[in-house]
């Protein structure tokens, strides 16, 4: 992710690294954004950089873009199954407060919206580590409903 996470954003992701680690291995990659008060192309290509250097060839990208496919849980889950049999790694990129360069969209495999509604870039990640939680749940026939 651009960003650093803010304590309640980062206790809620370690949390559900915690309760993933059964299931997968996951790493939290936060990535400086840039010094951008508002919307600016340059700052957007320097955050673009600083993930396409993180990711391998190999890597299946999931861009979360308010503009993806949406899902509901099961069918994530599904999805989720069986792009881990078709790929090493899947890995999930949430840009900064102001987008992202057309260069990290270009490399994405997929775009993901979580929801139609807008989120702040913290809390996006934190829903995406409880979507990715009740997904493994799903896929390994666990109650995901509490």
């Amino acid at each position: 992710m651009i960003g650093k996470l803010k304590d309640y954003a980062q206790k809620a992701c370690n949390d559900y690294m915690k309760m993933l680690k059964p299931f997968t291995q996951i790493e939290l990659v936060q990535l400086k954004h840039a010094k951008a008060t508002q919307l600016d192309e340059v700052s957007l290509k320097q955050e673009a950089h600083q993930v396409l250097t993180h990711l391998k060839e190999s890597d299946y990208v999931v861009l979360l873009d308010q503009g993806g496919k949406e899902f509901d849980s099961v069918s994530f889950a599904q999805h989720l199954s069986q792009l881990r049999l078709q790929r090493p790694s899947v890995t999930f990129v949430v840009g900064g407060p102001f987008g992202v360069d057309s260069s990290l969209k270009n490399r994405a495999d997929e775009l993901l919206s979580l929801s139609k509604m807008t989120f702040t870039h913290q809390l996006t990640v934190v829903v995406l580590f409880e979507q990715l939680f009740r997904a493994f749940k799903i896929i390994h026939g666990q109650r995901y409903h509490y």
